[in-house]
């Protein structure tokens, strides 16, 4: 799942308590999506998953929590939002010419990691 589909879950079960049905319905979303956004999230530790407690019968219903981590996730990710990317047309070319170059050293059988360390050398030799 994307990282704006884990905020936006984050950000609805902030506001309130919800289930995954309600999840779902709010996030416009599948049901069997929400449940392996929901169970990966829980494996990250950004949300906790609590039975509620009724009497009913049938299974209960799974409520939805942000922890502490995933309300830093949340935070970290709205301030992320209103940092542009700075980027100018130089810098996506000389980035192509750096993957052209990697290109044709790995097509000739050398590892540009190597490469890289080989010309350190060369240049603090010098």
């Amino acid at each position: 799942m994307s990282i704006e589909a884990k905020a936006q879950t984050l950000a609805a079960v902030k506001r309130e308590q919800l289930g995954v049905r309600e999840l779902s319905r709010i996030m416009q979303t599948r049901t069997q999506t929400i449940v392996s956004l929901i169970k990966r999230m829980n494996a990250e530790g950004l949300v906790d998953l609590k039975p509620e407690k009724t009497h009913s019968k049938g299974r209960p219903r799974l409520i939805i929590s942000a922890t502490a981590l995933g309300d830093d996730y949340l935070d970290t990710y709205h301030r992320l939002l209103g940092k542009p990317l700075r980027s100018s047309r130089n810098d996506l070319l000389k980035a192509n010419r750096d993957a052209e170059y990697v290109d044709r050293l790995i097509s000739r059988g050398k590892d540009p990691y190597e490469a890289f360390l080989e010309l350190n050398v060369v240049v603090r030799d010098s």
